[in-house]
């Protein structure tokens, strides 16, 4: 009967073995991929900030006898911090060698001989690496790629990452660190740490102390016997809790007693890190904003990426991410509702002061200008002079914003000057900006008594400032109270020639009549705009575009500065001249780049400056092409030229070619008469750029 039983059942005994075996391997397979993809996703999960459960339990019992720092770099910046890094860890570990390099020079087939490896990277445009971490990147895309290579390739290799960037960038922030530890996950390597970002505008200096202290507790981790007593002091094992307290003297079995080969003894690892402030050297390559002392009791509980210190954002999990427009109305929101930063750090203070600049205030400066010392003494002027009729000896070159929304190749402050989108800073009263620029133009003259060559009659002129010239460095229309400031200005019958780059075609269209507006025309493209301004707003061109249409309601004197940099902006002919077609200025300014020596910032040589037959040739050709395509009535020629300057003007004939000659100077009393019957007026009477020709 049993046997009848089972013969009966045997279809249905058959068919559940059958499904079994189906069944189970394929929640085996589900469970494993998940695991794996946890574990590829591991790093991102950690991505900006510490928790106490970040930090990632290692085998204790692999010694490590050697590390290695990468850097790579685009400023700078990197390369300094990797000698603090250095620095650091060979006080804290007698025995360990410590090498440091550029990645660049590294050869990416030693990193499964490592035993670990720190990376200090920042982020160049468009979220790739700097130029000199390409290679290593496409190295590590080419090993995941390569069929033949294992997924564990790098299975013996730990390290950490630590990016530096600005979060101004948005999503590109920090994204070369990002990319890099994904990849080095995904070929198996093990992070000792979560890749941690530090924002050069507001916390790298804060980030990378907590990183190094974090790197070195890491490294103790993998020597039991790494940390000794310090006199009646016991320091707590960082494996086990042998020692209960300070009163307590560990006895001779302790592990945590026992004498390490390879620590300085006598101290913790909050007593080794060295301090690790960015000195004078970094400010001048970088544009560093250090999180001073005082932002710590301003926000005590807040970095102003808009995040909590001790929340770390999950980058794997969706329901955890940080959109960007979430971190951008939290950077507002906590600017708005706490007290104003000022925009100069005491560091970036000191570097521009060195440079020559005198800062006024939180965000302005001042500088005397070569041109105006050359005048001084007999010599020739400025272009200006030759173009417009200033007296270049009664010229201050000034602005009212440091800051600048461009980080353009060519500029000639090396990025030294902070960089951002909005006002965001605390705001200097318009007239006091103006009263200290002048007291400390004025200082500087006379600073040039004795000077040999300095004519005293020009010297006693110079006193009396009646140009000002809106570009030493920055964007001066970024300031909220511009047209108060030019107002100042104008009051005191100083003309006004402000530049802008071309990034907020809103403070353009609201802007006071000024002598001379000027609109930067750095290239006649999207793509060569992007190449060399580096601009950090998203929609540049669409802002660049609008910037040109607002600046063509303007009737007063308008400019375009078109900077040629040799084979980088000067194969776009009909690019320039559509824009030129489109805005139709008063005049246009064609200028030759100004080499101002090396910069890490820049990789600018004395090729790419043009000879001055070559702007000439350049011009020759804006103003035959326009004529030729025939699409606008406003014909262009060359008015003037300052070779000294290696620069080009050409202005329209239908306003100022009168009678066969031209007529571009300025009657400058004649404005000042203009300018304050239009604040008389309410700002109601208006006048163009025909009614103050000299």
């Amino acid at each position: 009967l049993l046997l009848l039983n089972m013969s009966k059942y045997s279809n249905y005994i058959n068919l559940t073995i059958a499904s079994t075996a189906i069944i189970i391997p394929s929640i085996v397979y589900v469970l494993y991929s998940v695991y794996s993809t946890r574990k590829s996703n591991r790093s991102l999960d950690f991505y900006d900030e510490y928790s106490n459960s970040s930090i990632i339990n290692i085998n204790v019992n692999n010694k490590i006898k050697k590390i290695t720092i990468l850097y790579c770099t685009t400023t700078g910046t990197a390369k300094t911090f990797s000698f603090k890094l250095q620095s650091n860890i060979s006080k804290s570990f007698k025995n360990i060698e410590v090498t440091l390099m550029n990645i660049n020079d590294y050869d990416e087939e030693k990193l499964n001989t490592e035993d670990l490896v720190l990376i200090l990277i920042s982020t160049y445009m468009d979220g790739q690496a700097p130029q000199s971490g390409r290679r290593f990147v496409e190295w590590l895309y080419d090993m995941i790629n390569d069929f033949r290579v294992n997924k564990d390739h790098l299975s013996n290799l730990k390290y950490a990452v630590f990016g530096l960037g600005g979060a101004i960038y948005a999503e590109n922030y920090g994204k070369a660190a990002i990319t890099v530890n994904s990849l080095l996950q995904q070929l198996g390597a093990y992070p000792i740490l979560p890749v941690v970002l530090g924002d050069d505008a507001f916390n790298l200096n804060k980030r990378f102390k907590k990183w190094i202290s974090e790197v070195i507790e890491q490294i103790l981790k993998f020597d039991k016997n790494s940390i000794k007593q310090k006199s009646d002091k016991v320091v707590k094992s960082t494996e086990g809790d042998c020692c209960k307290s300070d009163s307590n003297k560990a006895s001779t079995d302790c592990e945590c007693s026992s004498t390490a080969n390879n620590i300085v003894t006598n101290t913790t690892t909050e007593e080794i890190i060295e301090e690790v402030e960015i000195e004078e050297e970094d400010l001048i390559n970088n544009k560093y904003a250090e999180y001073e002392s005082e932002d710590d009791e301003l926000f005590p509980n807040k970095t102003f990426s808009g995040i909590d210190d001790d929340e770390p954002v999950n980058i794997g999990n969706d329901k955890q991410v940080l959109d960007m427009e979430d971190l951008g109305n939290s950077i507002n929101k906590s600017i708005n509702t706490e007290v104003a930063r000022e925009m100069v750090t005491k560091l970036q203070r000191k570097a521009l002061v060195k440079e020559g600049y005198r800062v006024i205030g939180s965000h302005s400066a001042v500088k005397l200008c070569r041109w105006t010392k050359h005048q001084m003494r007999g010599r020739g002027g400025c272009y200006k002079h030759t173009f417009y009729g200033i007296t270049s000896y009664q010229c201050m070159e000034a602005t009212p914003s440091l800051a600048c929304a461009n980080k353009c190749v060519f500029c000639w402050r090396h990025h030294k000057n902070p960089v951002g989108t909005t006002w965001r800073w605390k705001t200097d009263e318009p007239g006091d900006i103006v009263s200290e620029a002048i007291n400390l133009h004025r200082t500087m003259i006379n600073e040039m008594k004795g000077v040999p060559g300095v004519l005293p009659d020009r010297l006693q002129e110079a006193m009396t400032v009646r140009h000002c010239a809106l570009s030493l460095v920055g964007e001066p229309i970024m300031y909220p109270r511009i047209n108060e400031f030019l107002n100042e200005l104008h009051s005191r019958n100083i003309s006004t020639f402000l530049v802008t780059n071309a990034q907020f075609p809103e403070c353009i269209a609201q802007l006071d009549p000024v002598t001379q507006l000027y609109v930067s025309v750095d290239a006649a493209s999207k793509e060569s705009l992007k190449a060399i301004d580096r601009p950090l707003f998203k929609d540049f061109w669409q802002r660049f575009l609008d910037s040109l249409e607002a600046m063509k309601t303007k009737q007063q004197r308008t400019v375009y500065r078109l900077t040629l940099v040799k084979s980088w902006n000067m194969n776009e002919i009909d690019g320039y001249v559509e824009l030129i077609e489109h805005g139709q200025p008063d005049f246009i300014e064609i200028k030759g780049v100004t080499y101002c020596g090396k910069s890490d910032a820049s990789t600018l040589t004395m090729e790419n400056v043009p000879w001055h037959r070559e702007v000439c040739q350049f011009a020759e050709t804006i103003s035959s092409r326009l004529q030729e395509r025939n699409k606008c009535s406003t014909v262009y020629s060359i008015a003037t030229e300052h070779e000294h300057s290696c620069c080009i003007l050409l202005a329209r004939e239908d306003k100022f070619l009168i009678n066969g000659s031209w007529h571009t100077w300025i009657d400058y009393p004649k404005y000042n008469e203009l300018i304050m019957d239009y604040y008389a007026s309410n700002k109601k009477k208006v006048f163009t750029s025909l009614d103050y020709i000299a």
